[in-house]
C-alpha cells in the first residue's frame, strides 16, 4: 500500500504525519525546534537554527520513510514564508534529504486548515465552523459553510512572534499593561474582519498547540475536556494564572510542556481576543492541521476548498 507523508515546517515545531490511501493517519512524530527568528529587523534562520532544522527535517523523512511513506512533502509556513533566506534554507534540505521545500502562502495554509476541520469526523456534521490555527508565527482563521469557504485569511499574529514583538523578557510576570497593549494590537488587527457575534451561529474550531495545551492542562488537573470543549473561562483562568507567573513557575504547571511556557501567556490572550470578538463560550479542539489539509488536497474528491 503506497503511503504519504506530510511534514509541516512550523514557526514553533516541525511535525510529520503518515497517512494510508484512506487518508487514515497510521503515525506521527514532532520535532520541538523554534525556528522563528529571535533577532529583531529583518527575518533571518540563523545558522545553528537553521543546521538543527534539517537535522530535525533529516529525522523526520527518516521516520517517514521507516514507516514506508513512497511520498513525503514538505511544507513551509509562517516562519519559513517571512524569511529572507529561505532559498538557503530549501537548499540545505534538499541537500540533506533529496526532498524540495514548498512554501505555502497564508491563504493556502488557511485554506488547508479548513479542509482539515472540514474532515474531521468530530465537526463533519456542522454546517457551519469558523476554525482558527494558532500558531508560533501566525493566526488563521477559516470560515466554513458546507463544503464552501467563505473566509480564509492568515495573520501575523502567532504566539512566538507577538512574545517576541510585545513580552520579549519572558521570564518575569506579565504586567496588566503589556497584557492591556497586546489585547489591543489583536483587537485592531481582527476587529475589522471578524462580525461580532459569529459563535451565534458558528462552532468555534480550535486548532494548533495552544488549545492542545489547554487541553492537557485540563486532563492534568483533573477536568478532561468532554467532546473536545474547552471552556473559555477556564481558559481565562489560566490565562490569568500564567500572567502572573515567572517563566520558572509556568513550567512547573501541570500539562504545560516546558519549552511552550515562554509563550503561553500570549497565546492564551490571542484566544481570549478570539472569543471576545467572537461572543465563544468554548472552542472545540480539533488535532488536524494542514498536514491532514494536504492529504486531503491530494488524495480527496476534489471540491470548493482551495
Amino acid at each position: 500500500m503506497s503511503l504519504i507523508a506530510v511534514i509541516d515546517v512550523g514557526s514553533n515545531s516541525l511535525k510529520v504525519a503518515v497517512f494510508d490511501q484512506q487518508q487514515k493517519e497510521i503515525a506521527r512524530a514532532t520535532e520541538a525546534v523554534r525556528i522563528f527568528p529571535q533577532q529583531s529587523g529583518p527575518l533571518v534562520i540563523t545558522p545553528e537554527v537553521m543546521t538543527s532544522a534539517v537535522q530535525a527535517i533529516q529525522r523526520l523523512v527518516d521516520f517517514a520513510r521507516g514507516k514506508g511513506a513512497e511520498r513525503i512533502y514538505i511544507l513551509g509556513t509562517s516562519a519559513v514564508r517571512d524569511c529572507q533566506n529561505r532559498k538557503e534554507f530549501d537548499a540545505a534540505i534538499q541537500n540533506a534529504t533529496g526532498l524540495k521545500l514548498i512554501v505555502i502562502s497564508g491563504e493556502v495554509e488557511s485554506r488547508l486548515v479548513g479542509k482539515a476541520v472540514r474532515q474531521d469526523p468530530a465537526y463533519r456534521e456542522y454546517h457551519n465552523l469558523l476554525a482558527f490555527d494558532l500558531g508560533g508565527g501566525s493566526l488563521e482563521v477559516v470560515r466554513m459553510q458546507g463544503d464552501y469557504c467563505t473566509f480564509a485569511q492568515s495573520f501575523p499574529l502567532g504566539a512566538v512572534r507577538l512574545t517576541q514583538e510585545f513580552f520579549a523578557d519572558s521570564k518575569r510576570k506579565m504586567s496588566e499593561g503589556t497584557q492591556a497593549t497586546i489585547r489591543n494590537y489583536i483587537q485592531s488587527v481582527l476587529g475589522p474582519v471578524i462580525p461580532r457575534t459569529l459563535a451565534e451561529n458558528f462552532l468555534m474550531v480550535g486548532a494548533g498547540g495552544v488549545f492542545s495545551v489547554v487541553a492537557l492542562y485540563l486532563e492534568a488537573v483533573g477536568e478532561p475536556p468532554v467532546g473536545g470543549r474547552l471552556s473559555i473561562l477556564r481558559i481565562r483562568e489560566l490565562k490569568d494564572k500564567m500572567c502572573g507567573m515567572t517563566l520558572e513557575e509556568r513550567k512547573q504547571v501541570p500539562g504545560v510542556p516546558a519549552d511552550r511556557a515562554d509563550i503561553m501567556p500570549v497565546a492564551l490572550i490571542t484566544v481570549c481576543v478570539l472569543a471576545d470578538l467572537t461572543g465563544a463560550e468554548a472552542f472545540y479542539l480539533t488535532h488536524r492541521g494542514i498536514r491532514h489539509g494536504m492529504v486531503d488536497l491530494i488524495l480527496g474528491p476534489s471540491g470548493n476548498l482551495i
